[in-house]
Order: structure tokens, then sequence, then C-alpha cells
């Protein structure tokens, strides 16, 4: 497996990071990705075991 993708209700930035932060955890540059509902925003973090995800906001954001 590449990667899961956790679908995120309301995606903003700034709040995601910074919960991120709150508990050590970097993520990579936002971009805009292609996935089952289209395209939207995207953040990718790796899990404590090495996994990645994929944080994603709706494509109409």
């Amino acid at each position: 497996m590449d990667h899961f993708c956790v679908r995120l209700e309301s995606f903003q930035e700034h709040a995601i990071r910074e919960h991120l932060t709150q508990h050590g955890v970097s993520g990579s540059k936002l971009e805009t990705r292609y996935g089952a509902e289209g395209k939207g925003p995207s953040i990718y973090i790796q899990d404590p075991e090495g996994n990645t995800v994929e944080l994603k906001g709706s494509p109409s954001e």
C-alpha cells in the first residue's frame, strides 16, 4: 500500500497544521491532488508506524 486517505469534512490548513504541530507531527506542503471525488487540497503525514496518510479536503474548497 502506498498510502491511505482520510477525507476531512472541513479543511482549514492553518488549524490542521497547528493541531499537527501540537502533537509533534509535520506535514508535506499543501497540494491539490486528484482523488475519488476529484481534485482537492491535500497534506501528507506519516503515522507512528511509518505509514503515509493523506489528509484530504473536498474538491469544492
